[in-house]
């Protein structure tokens, strides 16, 4: 299933969730006011039946046992027509639907009080239960209502103290609430289902614009892993979420592509740095191998270029390990002192370079770092100066607030060279002819950035180049 069919059912389902909630709720609602209005209907009618006046009630109860009839009173209600008081109520009345009635005794039997005295036997009575009993007594107080099944149709009866020993039952079928809760049921259904399709279609419409964007992004993530093409860019288009991940896939985009530039400078560098100390080693061996008698001096200086070759070789294999580093393992990472660890490099200097004076002014800094990469990167910092500086000329060292500070007394650094310094392999027109890599002071700058400092040179306004390595201090 495709990331559009999903947003577009996925807004589909929210849609048909709310709307069927939305519905039941409206449906609930409508059939409580429905039926209360029903049961307003069934109190107003249950109270116009209690104000016939009691001895006119009596009188006709009465007359079933022929004990007395009260003629004054009926004369005085005649009006009211006994039949539509109790027994079937007009059709029309509560809203259009026909209603019903009866008295019931404290035993449970239906007395009559319609114009015929007799009960005819096919008789529909509403049901009459213990509470109905227990009203006409006088235990049950409060009008309650309920719902029976009467004749096949639902009703809703009211039930109510008529007077001591009778109980009033009032009724009215719930067919046309009934009908009305079907045909709303069916209204909502039906508006719920065009509601959930009409949602599907926008989903579909909606999300085929929200992931107009991705698809982009993965055409081109696809281009960038079928042609290794890392000069591929997305065009932005907007600045929301979607606009924010092309901008990030850019970006990504753009290191892969200066560190794959890097990978293959670095790669064609060495092949080029590789093949000088190679094959003037190649040239020694052959003439060794191959040569007539040499005299001991002839062979022992063969030896040593040799030697020195494989020396120079191994100093350029290790540079280049350490220039392929992109960062430090953090569980390389411990904490040290960088003022014993530049004095240490100092006095590896001065056997190394016993005719340079080295200078040292430092105060306690801790920090966390690396040491034999940090020792790397400030002895060749002191080897660059020992260089420069000159037999005869001291190079002056000095820590404070982890900032190591070498500078030397030599001729400095030319304008043209000074931004390249930290370069890969950059040698001024003056060092190529002196011994070393290029990688020295690119080694420094690396150094730094893997643990958070920062390296500059600049040319010290009494003479010589400054180098300024700076790191933060922390335990």
């Amino acid at each position: 299933m495709s990331f559009r069919t999903r947003i577009a059912l996925t807004a589909a389902g929210a849609v048909a969730i709310a709307v069927a909630v939305v519905s039941i709720a409206a449906w609930l609602a409508s059939a409580r006011s429905l039926r209360s209005e029903v049961d307003r209907d069934l109190e107003e009618a249950a109270s116009e039946l209690v104000t016939i006046p009691q001895g006119f009630l009596l009188g006709v109860i009465n007359l079933e046992e022929n004990l007395f009839f009260n003629e004054e009173l009926f004369i005085e209600i005649r009006g009211r027509s006994r039949r539509n008081l109790f027994g079937p109520l007009p059709a029309g009345r509560f809203g259009g639907a026909s209603g019903f009635a009866q008295v019931v005794d404290v035993e449970g039997n239906l007395i009559s009080l319609g114009g015929d005295l007799r009960i005819p036997a096919d008789y529909e009575y509403l049901p009459i239960g213990e509470r109905v009993q227990a009203m006409a007594a006088g235990v049950e107080t409060e009008t309650f209502f309920e719902t029976a099944e009467v004749s096949g149709e639902t009703v809703r009866i009211l039930t109510r103290q008529l007077m001591p020993g009778l109980a009033l039952q009032v009724a009215r079928p719930l067919d046309e609430v009934e009908a009305s809760l079907r045909k709303l049921a069916v209204t909502l259904g039906v508006g719920s289902v065009a509601g959930v399709a009409l949602a599907a279609v926008l989903g579909l419409v909606v999300a085929q614009l929200a992931i107009r964007p991705v698809a982009a992004l993965t055409a081109s993530a696809e281009h960038v892993a079928e042609t290794r093409d890392l000069s591929h860019r997305i065009e932005l288009q907007s600045s929301d979420e979607l606009g924010r991940l092309g901008g990030s896939f850019n970006t990504m985009l753009e290191a892969l592509e200066s560190s794959e530039a890097a990978r293959r400078q670095l790669v064609a560098d060495a092949s080029h740095e590789l093949r000088t100390p190679l094959t003037s080693l190649k040239t020694n061996v052959e003439v060794l191998a191959g040569a007539g008698p040499l005299t001991e001096s002839d062979r022992q200086a063969l030896i040593g270029d040799v030697v020195e070759q494989l020396d120079e070789l191994n100093l350029l294999v290790t540079d280049l390990i350490d220039a392929a580093r992109e960062e430090e393992p953090i569980d390389l990472l411990v904490p040290l002192a960088l003022d014993g660890l530049v004095i240490e490099a100092v006095e590896r200097a001065e056997r190394n370079h016993p005719r340079i004076e080295f200078q040292v002014t430092s105060t306690p800094c801790q920090m966390r770092g690396v040491p034999r990469r940090l020792s790397r990167a400030v002895g060749n910092l002191l080897d660059n100066a020992a260089k420069w500086s000159g037999d005869g000329n001291p190079v002056e060292v000095t820590v404070a607030a982890c900032v190591v500070t070498v500078r030397d007394h030599g001729p400095g650094i030319g304008e043209a060279d000074l931004p390249h310094v930290f370069d890969r392999f950059y040698r001024a027109v003056d060092a190529r002819a002196m011994p070393g890599s290029g990688l020295g002071l690119a080694i420094v700058a690396q150094v730094a950035a893997t643990h958070g400092g920062t390296v500059s040179a600049r040319n010290h306004p009494d003479g010589g180049a400054e180098f300024s390595l700076s790191f933060s201090a922390g335990s």
